[in-house]
């Protein structure tokens, strides 16, 4: 085999300048004169990124690897680089019990591979063994190679931190299998709830105003989105204080907050400016179908008052229930309505919450927080009670 031919090809493969076809053929031409299981292993070799077999070449690597290990013609650092790439496709493939058998082997035979370290430790931080893969990093940093694995490294900081959530896998029937297997090696794993059978818009009632300001006890809420259009956008933030007999108690037993992962879209720049909500923020966040049954009982049977609830909060609620198949019939009460009431009496320069709060002497030091604006709409609802 001309070994500087086959080099090359790689890499003007990883480089573009050829096909897949191309490259296949030119591998296959390469390594024909061979023998068997060099021939596989050079093959398998050659699809190495960092030590990953793309999906459509594992049922090669499977069915050839075992020739490949049992040989005395491959050195054992070969093998080892074929380990690391069956568990990287038994992983990827969620046959988690292959890619642990494959991961004990290459944890018992040290290798000074940072790239095999760097896969192992990964892979015993996505199955939440962080002193096994702790271990692997300082492996690593011992042998002066700690920039090969520097955002690895962060990341998996981040994981142990809890200032990011750990792996998961995206389906739910992975997902599952996942949990199997983490209960396997008797580790709890919290599952992540399944998004309910979504109500249909035509089968949801339509949120009902309450006139009045016949009340004390209530509610108060806002919610922060991703954009102002229900039908699209989606909630971010969702807060609440809960009021008895006019009393305002800022302590945690009458408070709700909580972040939330957007539905199917991102933070756009200018409103990650405006709420200072970022996307970094919400990518852990729980999904609106597990934050907002929390909401509904801690709302109970009171009523919602919000400010500008009517056109805005309250059609974004809708549309966390129907997501949540969750059917709730409390009142809303639109502190806005109540304002424009007393318009003339509170001579205020626009009807923003901001502004409003700002005439009758409440202050929101944190504008555009779920909350802050829930604590400075309750607080202006009974400021206006109190005028005739």
């Amino acid at each position: 085999m001309n070994y500087e031919e086959y080099i090359n090809i790689i890499n003007l493969y990883r480089d573009k300048e050829v096909t897949r076809e191309e490259f296949n053929n030119r591998i296959l031409e390469i390594t024909n004169t061979l023998t068997s299981p060099l021939k596989e292993f050079y093959v398998i070799n050659s699809y190495f990124g960092n030590y990953y077999v793309p999906k459509d070449y594992r049922n090669y690597l499977y069915s050839n690897s075992l020739a490949i290990l049992e040989s005395d013609k491959i050195h054992i650092e070969d093998k080892n680089k074929i380990k690391c790439a069956l568990i990287n496709a038994y992983f990827s493939d969620c046959n988690y019990e292959m890619a642990e058998t494959y991961a004990n082997d290459l944890l018992s035979e040290f290798s000074n591979d940072v790239k095999i370290l760097k896969d192992l430790a990964s892979y015993y931080t996505k199955t939440r063994r962080y002193n096994l893969a702790e271990n692997l990093y300082k492996n690593i940093i011992n042998l002066n190679q700690n920039d090969i694995i520097m955002n690895d490294y962060e990341s998996f900081q981040r994981v142990i931190n809890r200032k990011q959530k750990p792996y998961l896998p995206l389906s739910e029937e992975n997902r599952e299998k996942y949990y199997e297997f983490m209960n396997y090696l008797g580790i709890q794993v919290e599952k992540r709830k399944k998004q309910p059978e979504k109500i249909k818009i035509d089968d949801y009632p339509v949120p009902i105003e309450h006139l009045e300001a016949d009340f004390d006890s209530f509610v108060a809420f806002d919610v922060e989105t991703t954009g102002i259009d229900h039908t699209m956008d989606s909630i971010t933030e969702i807060a609440a204080i809960k009021v008895v007999n006019g009393q305002i108690v800022e302590e945690k037993e009458f408070l709700f907050q909580e972040l939330v992962h957007p539905y199917k879209k991102r933070i756009p720049k200018n409103v990650e400016e405006l709420t200072c909500i970022t996307n970094e923020m919400v990518k852990d966040a729980k999904r609106i179908w597990e934050v907002f049954p929390k909401f509904v009982n801690f709302v109970g049977n009171n009523i919602l008052l919000g400010y500008n609830c009517m056109t805005f909060d309250s059609k974004f609620l809708v549309r966390a229930r129907r997501l949540s198949n969750l059917v709730i019939n409390n009142e809303y009460f639109d502190v806005l309505h109540m304002a424009r009431k007393h318009k003339e009496q509170i001579d205020s320069k626009s009807m923003t919450l901001v502004q409003v709060g700002k005439t009758l002497g409440i202050e929101n030091s944190q504008a555009h927080r779920a909350l802050a604006d829930a604590i400075t709409t309750a607080k202006i609802y009974l400021s206006l009670k109190k005028l005739k």
